[in-house]
């Protein structure tokens, strides 16, 4: 399998995307470290035996870790904990938790955009700086021992949100606009470290969430009308780009942004 003895790391790794694609490196051989936020914890089991249709005693390829993406504290007891726990070469890590809430941009609470930045922006800072120690670590390790070293990756999950403005987005917007920059930053400073740094930028996606927040007959149809595909994106398309950017062969992109929005913001 093409990712034997590697180490994917996921945060918002128990839902949506970030699940699908959990299932797919996991089938190409993947360890799994999943990190859930503090308010998910219970619906992590639960999360797990549908996702892997295991029990949880058989998840032995599989571990969790409470992580707050946004404190630099429990982001350092995750990475700590799972290298600690992990024999599996760090290779991989999909930042893949964020959150969004709409409202005018000049009644926008300030607690709430606050935390788009910190969760959306902040977050993959803080994950990604603690990935690529881990990785630049594990990388001379092996090599004092002679053995070979896998490539790094980090793919983030952005949106079409970085690329257009979207109505009540703001800080949705900014913070995702920003995620984009900042994987530009990794890609250049790492890749010659070996860890390449891309992004995947989707429109809606109908995962459970999605559903729920389109559910309204006539702005679903007024927003599908100008996407020129006139389709929504589903998660297993989302985690299929993941995948494949977490592979060998996509080792000479670094710094891209692929956008899945139907080509909404190609006008």
């Amino acid at each position: 399998m093409a990712l034997a003895s590697r180490l994917a790391i996921i945060s918002g790794g128990i839902g949506g995307i970030g699940s699908l694609t959990g299932q797919l490196l996991r089938k190409q051989g993947a360890k799994l470290a999943i990190l859930y936020a503090p308010f998910e914890a219970q619906k992590v089991n639960p999360i797990l035996r549908e996702v892997f249709d295991e029990e949880d005693s058989a998840l032995t390829d599989v571990k969790t870790y409470e992580c707050d993406i946004a404190s630099p504290d429990s982001v350092q007891a995750a990475f700590s904990a799972i290298l600690n726990d992990n024999a599996a070469f760090p290779s991989i890590l999909v930042n893949a938790a964020g959150i969004v809430n709409l409202h005018p941009l000049e009644s926008f609470p300030v607690d709430d955009a606050l935390r788009h930045y910190m969760v959306n922006l902040y977050g993959p800072t803080l994950t990604g700086q603690a990935f690529a120690r881990l990785y630049m670590a594990a990388a001379k390790a092996a090599e004092g021992r002679g053995k070979s070293i896998p490539g790094g990756r980090i793919v983030n999950i952005a949106s079409q949100a970085a690329h257009v403005a979207l109505h009540h987005h703001g800080p949705y917007c900014a913070s995702k606009a920003g995620l984009i920059g900042l994987t530009k930053c990794m890609a250049s400073e790492w890749g010659g470290r070996g860890i390449t740094a891309n992004s995947v930028s989707p429109g809606p996606v109908m995962t459970e969430l999605g559903k729920k927040a389109w559910a309204n007959a006539k702005v679903r149809e007024e927003y599908l009308a100008a996407v020129p595909t006139g389709g929504f994106a589903e998660p297993l398309e989302v985690a299929r780009i993941v995948e494949f950017l977490c592979l060998d062969e996509s080792r000479n992109i670094n710094g891209a942004d692929i956008r899945l929005d139907g080509g909404y913001t190609a006008k």
